[in-house]
């Protein structure tokens, strides 16, 4: 008896499905045709139905029902086996029972070349009819021949659909032995794992039984599986068992406002009650009496033959003995056992009854051939009319094909034009740039045009001055003018060399870039005006790079180091030169005066052949820099079509 309830509401977590497949199918001797809305009507009759059945409108329910069954007669496979199972519920909850047995046994019977395996949805709807009708024995045989014709997938599913009708007409022994099968079983889909759990809490709680409770109930959470009718009353219960009673009745709407939809099933009805005695509990009298009025409505009388009747039972006697009142009512509900087996030797007999029309049916097996044969021909003007219209999608398609084709190629022209111009545009760029390095370096050769004319002339005219004596007046050439001759003779050498390292360093072709590089950083650190911290990483192979990259490579270094040792007033900078495989890039940092803001980046002489170099190169150069805090330079040029060059 511990898992009595254990699966009290398992049965109903699959209890609806959409059905209603949109094809069309033809009524033998009427030959009218079933279009798509008359399926979908029938779901909407069937609603009507739901909504209307346990109030005052239980006559227009009715009529919904009679018409929904009307529009049944017209479908045909696999639809007419779901409006069968659709009705059979319906009839089974307007407690008409002899209708509900006659659409279980159409549902359940299966013609000559049909498949044998129903649908969990159809099971489902079939189950929660046979407890409605409190039918142990018809439930048995239905799911005997579904859990043996079903496929390894449905198995477990079709278990669960059994379960839900166990519970319904009170077989909570099986019930509890097929629940153990199910949680043992593995694998489990998160959502069967969700359901169990959630039956599990809803059944601990029922039953007073906490001790796997907390367990129960962190390891649902964890899954995080979609919320279903079982999900919402299992944490509501939980919820309420912790007097966390806001949260709880929050859950419990979840079942009311499908209650009010049309809903039901045991496990709407639960929630419905769970509602009530909150109430009851809370002492909001007119609440809880409304509650459960509205469940009355719903559950099956007499109360005492169902499970959920006899929860009802129990749940308003607690109510009017806590409020102090009487219940006259469920005295008379308890009398009313004898009647319920009155109702069970009636069903017996209808049962006869029923089996006699399965053989009836039988003998309408012959008119199917007759409704093949029609189909055949409906076939065969379905494949005409498919090949016509194929024909018509494959024209279609080509004339598709055709002028996507078309703005292809004008599209690839376009990307050509476009990729043209802007090889014309990178083109008339390097010109640009090369027109102002050439004027730069016409400028740099008059500039040592001017000092080897002022300067290097002049201390040589002075060199010669002292060493040619004047004829006329017999003088000899003295130790002294031999002194100073050799001292400008040296200052002139100095002067020359300087020239010619500032035409081609020297060091380049003697040591190579790198170490020429280290000796100027080296050269810069001696004069002690300020003190480089360096790091070179790379350049294992110069050879890659052609001579007048590296020289230009080296003047951009020089211009850059002549910059800070000029203006910056610093004493102290960084440098660092990176060799990557597709570039270069070098980072000088100082902590000299900075920039002003709106001076420019690039302004000065010096800077702008400096800035032109590197665009010649398809090179970037950012300088950035603020009042005393120092500047920061980077370059960075790409090196990647130099290597190509080289290697062809």
């Amino acid at each position: 008896m511990y898992k009595f309830l254990l699966l009290l509401s398992l049965g109903y977590f699959i209890n609806t499905t959409v059905f209603g497949q949109n094809y069309a199918t033809i009524k033998v001797g009427k030959a009218s045709v079933l279009q798509e809305d008359e399926t979908s009507l029938f779901e909407k009759l069937i609603v009507k139905f739901n909504r209307l059945i346990d109030t005052k409108s239980r006559k227009d329910a009715l009529h919904y029902l009679a018409q929904a069954e009307d529009l049944a007669s017209n479908f045909k496979k696999e639809e007419l086996k779901n409006a069968q199972a659709e009705l059979a519920l319906a009839f089974a909850k307007a407690r008409l029972r002899k209708k509900a047995k006659m659409y279980q046994q159409r549902a359940i019977s299966k013609n000559r070349g049909e498949a044998s395996e129903n649908s969990i949805a159809n099971l489902n709807k079939l189950s929660a009819s046979f407890a409605l009708l409190n039918d142990t024995t018809g439930l048995k045989n239905l799911f005997e021949k579904a859990i043996s014709d079903a496929s390894k997938v449905n198995k477990k599913p079709v278990k669960i659909a059994y379960v839900n009708g166990l519970l319904g007409v009170n077989e909570t022994g099986k019930a509890s032995t097929l629940l153990n099968e199910l949680y043992s079983d593995t694998p489990l889909s998160t959502a069967e794992r969700a359901e169990i759990l959630s039956l599990l809490i809803i059944n601990s709680l029922k039953l007073n039984q906490f001790q796997f409770l907390e367990k129960y109930y962190q390891e649902l959470l964890t899954l995080k599986s979609v919320p279903t009718a079982n999900y919402f009353l299992a944490n509501g219960m939980y919820l309420e068992h912790k007097k966390q009673y806001t949260n709880a009745i929050k859950n419990y709407q979840q079942l009311l406002e499908a209650f009010n939809a049309g809903k039901r099933e045991v496990i709407y009805l639960d929630g419905i009650l769970q509602l009530a005695q909150l109430n009851s509990i809370q002492l909001k009298k007119d609440s809880a009496a409304y509650f459960f009025k509205l469940a009355a409505t719903a559950i099956q009388k007499p109360f005492n033959t169902t499970a959920i009747g006899i929860r009802y039972i129990k749940l308003y006697q607690a109510h009017q003995l806590r409020f102090n009142q009487t219940t006259p009512a469920l005295n008379k509900a308890i009398n009313d056992r004898d009647s319920l087996y009155k109702n069970e030797l009636i069903t017996i007999t209808r049962e006869l009854t029923y089996k006699h029309k399965i053989e009836e049916d039988k003998q309408k097996v012959e008119s199917l051939k007759e409704k093949r044969a029609l189909d055949a021909l409906i076939i065969t003007k379905n494949k005409q009319r498919s090949l016509l219209i194929i024909s018509s999608l494959i024209l279609l398609v080509i004339a598709a094909a055709s002028i996507i084709y078309i703005l292809y190629q004008r599209r690839k022209q376009s990307n050509l034009l476009h990729l043209a111009e802007l090889e014309r545009l990178k083109q008339l760029h390097k010109t640009e740039v090369i027109k102002k390095l050439s004027a730069y370096q016409e400028a740099e050769r008059w500039r040592i045009a001017d000092q080897l004319h002022d300067e290097v002339g002049s201390m040589i005219s002075v060199v010669r001055l002292n060493l040619s004596p004047n004829p006329q007046k017999a003088e000899v050439i003295t130790e002294e003018k031999l002194e100073t001759a050799n001292r400008i003779l040296s200052d002139v050498a100095n002067t020359v060399r300087e020239m010619s390292h500032e035409l081609m360093p020297v060091a380049i072709r003697q040591y190579g870039l790198i170490n020429a590089i280290e000796q100027l950083i080296s050269d810069i650190n001696t004069s002690g005006k300020i003190y480089i911290e360096h790091l070179i990483f790379g350049f294992d192979n110069l050879s890659k790079y052609p001579e007048d990259f590296q020289v230009s490579f080296y003047r951009i270094i020089q211009e850059l180091f002549q910059n800070i040792v000029k203006h910056s007033k610093a004493t102290n900078a960084i440098f660092q030169l990176m060799e990557h495989p597709d570039s270069i890039n070098l980072y000088i940092e100082d902590n000299g005066k900075g920039m002003e803001n709106e001076k420019p980046q690039k302004s000065g002489k010096g800077i702008g052949l400096l800035a032109n170099r590197i665009d010649y190169y398809e090179g970037k150069i950012s300088i950035e820099g603020q009042p005393g805090k120092g500047t920061l330079i980077v370059v960075d040029i790409p090196t990647i079509h130099m290597t190509k060059v080289e290697a062809e």
